[in-house]
């Protein structure tokens, strides 16, 4: 039975029982931010143009919307959109989006070097609040599609919430709780994880607040710490 961890208490993790590693992708495993600023800024600009928002959002609206699930960034951002209108403009920026992602690599530094290294001991997995089609695109880059055995996000499992993710994560690999490890840079990676039992190394990235990780068992300055603090477990 899954057991639920107070939000405020870390999870201890012993790294010899860790048998798969679940990542974040934005902040974590790659950064669309600025492809994410850049859709967002033309499909504003036509919808101003069209009277139909009177402001662009701010860099940090956009990155306030990182880590939310299903419509609810594009919702927040266009919320002064109108309904009849909304969803024109929304497709228009996951067309947009789709294109940038087709032609451009966003995989941080040394992610594929460190994936690689850590598959060969490791089972890993993706737990993001993305769509399928977005996750595809990541992983179709850099050589990283073959390294994840348990490619999963909010839209390939129907997830109303990240721990969603992680529970099915669960589910698919039968694993005990202690035996997964969360890695992101977010605190809704923290809480998820927590929610679903499930220990957490929190990553410093730029889109998140200095406290968003307080309640992480271990936080690292960059993603390529992670394979020494695995080693010095």
């Amino acid at each position: 039975m899954t057991q639920i961890h107070s939000k405020e208490t870390p999870i201890p993790f012993d790294a010899a029982q860790i048998k798969v590693i679940a990542f974040d992708l934005d902040g974590t495993l790659i950064d669309t931010s600025q492809a994410m600023l850049d859709v967002n800024h033309q499909v504003f600009s036509e919808a101003i143009d069209n009277g139909d928002a009177n402001k662009q959002p701010t860099k940090e609206e956009v990155y306030s919307t990182f880590g939310m699930i299903g419509d609810e960034a594009w919702n927040t951002l266009a919320s002064e959109i109108p309904d009849e209108r909304s969803d024109h403009y929304k497709e228009r920026h996951n067309e947009l989006l789709r294109d940038k992602m087709d032609t451009q690599s966003y995989v941080l530094p040394g992610v594929p070097e460190l994936l690689k290294s850590l598959a060969g001991r490791y089972e890993l997995a993706t737990a993001s609040n993305c769509g399928e089609a977005y996750l595809a695109r990541v992983l179709a880059k850099d050589g990283l599609k073959e390294l994840i055995t348990y490619p999963l996000c909010a839209g390939s499992v129907n997830a109303e919430q990240k721990s969603d993710v992680l529970r099915e994560l669960l589910r698919q690999s039968g694993l005990d709780t202690s035996e997964v490890l969360m890695v992101g840079d977010r605190k809704s990676d923290v809480d998820a994880a927590k929610e679903a039992g499930i220990p957490v190394v929190g990553v410093r990235s730029e889109f998140g607040d200095a406290d968003e990780l307080q309640t992480a068992g271990v936080v690292i300055d960059k993603i390529e710490d992670l394979q020494k603090l695995l080693e010095q477990q």
